[in-house]
């Protein structure tokens, strides 16, 4: 035994392997070896128990595991499975079943996730982005196919994305394969880090393979063009007579082009949501309040011809009742706006094959052009788009000018008028 150090002497060095002294834990466990170390964590949940949490620093207290207080993800406010017509489903049956067919971790984790954003309407979207990355990973042939959703790297999301853009998605497309616009793909790998950066935070996964992987630059406008100025006339004159039969699909429909705000917005309003307030003008506004894509509550004056088709609907009704719904009592989606769109598009005069081509979408971008094209101040149109950069608003601007003034008409119109000029021809 190796006496003790005099008084103003230094202690010997150890040995490095001394044979007669125990082995030290290392500071730092290696990649895996919490999971051997840790028990489980909790009661089973869908398939069995949770890992405990990856990636922990010795001597660090664990961190609990995500842990869903539901059995399904369809349990989740705003995700209830489709699976057949009139069932009152807000999202398709086969979403749900892909993400509740996760290993345990996994889906506690996309569980819990999804509980975590702030709305519905992103909710749907993002779990619709997951269900099609993971339909993306069933296809992958054995020695490709990461062992389960938590197992994949930063080269499988960098895969999924060039397969995105270059056409060869199979499932989860509307059209297998067709390649998808850049902003589509961009909102599917801003879903997918959102989804990697939580579970990497909750610790049921080791490390975040989203973390460089970078969204595909988007054009600096956007693919959904505004109705013509003489179309959106029509629209409103439609949305007029519409209102005769179906005077809630008017109204939503004068919201959407009356604001420019999303379709999402209008879903889970109540007939609390609208009020009538005195302005500081002194003058009675009737209002709506709904909640943004970033979850943040707005008040909003409605403009005359919403007001006008929207206050019928508000008298003798409690105001915990949905502001729209349909026939059988169900919520509406962003198809049933379209088609209510459409049908008064039509009765306004609009062609019947554009009027086939229109979607709610197409409102809120002639709403921020048009607000452009009356001389309006940048800063305000964002505000009045909620849009947290100007960069973003931009994207919806399609000025007449950029397509009817482009270069490419004034080059063909002074070659053709050279063309039809006669040799000698002076005359002006």
């Amino acid at each position: 035994m190796t006496p003790p150090p005099a008084a103003g002497e230094f202690p010997p060095a150890p040995r490095r392997h001394d044979p007669d002294q125990p082995l030290q834990p290392s500071a730092v466990l290696p990649p895996g070896a919490a999971h051997s170390i840790i028990p489980p964590a909790g009661p089973p949940g869908p398939g069995g128990g949770l890992p405990a949490p990856a990636g922990r620093v010795f001597g660090e207290q664990a961190a609990p595991p995500p842990r869903a207080l539901v059995r399904s993800v369809g349990e989740i406010a705003g995700l209830s499975p489709r699976r057949r017509r009139g069932d009152r489903g807000e999202v398709a049956g086969h979403d749900v079943d892909r993400i509740d067919a996760l290993d345990p971790a996994a889906w506690h984790a996309a569980a819990t996730w999804l509980q975590s954003l702030k709305t519905a309407e992103t909710r749907r979207t993002y779990l619709a982005a997951l269900s099609g990355f993971l339909a993306w990973m069933n296809t992958l042939d054995a020695h490709r196919r990461p062992a389960g959703l938590l197992a994949v790297t930063e080269d499988h999301l960098q895969a999924y994305k060039d397969d995105a853009l270059n056409g060869r998605l199979r499932h989860g497309v509307r059209e297998p394969g067709a390649p998808l616009a850049a902003n589509t793909v961009a909102k599917r790998i801003t879903t997918l880090r959102s989804f990697f950066t939580y579970a990497h935070r909750r610790r049921v996964a080791d490390h975040n393979p989203a973390m460089y992987v970078e969204p595909p630059p988007t054009p600096r406008k956007g693919r959904t063009f505004p109705l013509s100025k003489v179309e959106a006339g029509q629209v409103r004159e439609g949305l007029r007579a519409l209102a005769r039969t179906r005077p809630d699909a008017a109204a939503a429909v004068a919201m959407l082009a009356g604001l420019g705000t999303r379709s999402g917005s209008l879903l889970a309003l109540t007939v609390g949501d609208i009020r009538t307030l005195v302005g500081f003008d002194g003058l009675r506004h009737l209002t709506v309040s709904f909640r943004n894509k970033g979850g943040t509550e707005e008040l909003l004056p409605l403009p005359k011809l919403a007001t006008d088709l929207l206050t019928p609907l508000l008298t003798g009704r409690a105001a915990t009742e949905l502001l729209f719904s349909k026939p059988d009592g169900r919520p509406i989606d962003r198809w049933w706006a379209a088609g209510a769109l459409r049908e008064a598009a039509q009765l306004g005069g609009v062609p019947a094959e554009r009027a086939a081509r229109l979607y709610p979408h197409m409102l809120r971008s002639t709403y921020i052009t048009h607000a452009f094209a009356l001389g309006i101040a940048p800063e305000k149109v964002q505000a009045a788009a909620r849009h947290a950069n100007i960069a973003t608003t931009l994207r919806y601007n399609h000025p007449d000018q950029e397509l009817g003034g482009h270069v490419a008409y004034q080059l063909e119109a002074d070659f053709t008028a050279e063309t039809r000029s006669e040799p000698g021809d002076t005359s002006t």
